[in-house]
C-alpha cells in the first residue's frame, strides 16, 4: 500500500510521490533566495519541522524562513531548499528525504 504525506497545514497527499512532485514544482517557482510565502511557506514549514521530529534532529533554533537554493559539491550543483533559522545559521535540506521521513 502506497504511504501518505499528511501535513499539519492540512495538505495531503495519496503517495510520496505526489508529495515530491508537488514539491519539485514549487522550488522551480522563484528565483534562488526568493523566500517562499503562504501556503507554499506554511507547506514547507510543516514538512520541515515534522522531519525533524520524525528524525529526532536537533534545531539550533526556530526556522525563519525557507527558500531555494544552489547546493554545491564535487562535480554536482542541485537546486534544493534552504533554511535561515531565528539565530542566523542556514543550511539546506532535501525535500524528498523528508517527504519520505514522514510519510505515513
Amino acid at each position: 500500500m502506497a504511504k501518505r504525506v499528511v501535513l499539519t497545514t492540512g495538505r495531503e497527499f495519496k503517495t510520496i510521490g505526489a508529495a515530491k512532485a508537488h514539491f519539485a514544482e514549487v522550488l522551480e517557482k522563484p528565483e534562488l533566495k526568493t523566500p517562499f510565502e503562504g501556503e507554499e511557506l506554511a507547506d514547507i514549514r510543516a514538512a520541515y519541522l515534522a522531519y525533524c521530529e520524525a528524525t529526532e534532529w536537533p534545531l539550533p533554533s526556530l526556522p525563519a524562513s525557507f527558500y531555494p537554493m544552489h547546493e554545491r559539491g564535487p562535480g554536482y550543483t542541485t537546486r534544493c531548499f534552504g533554511v535561515t533559522f531565528e539565530d542566523g545559521r542556514s543550511e539546506s535540506f532535501s525535500m524528498p528525504k523528508a517527504l519520505s521521513a514522514i510519510a505515513v
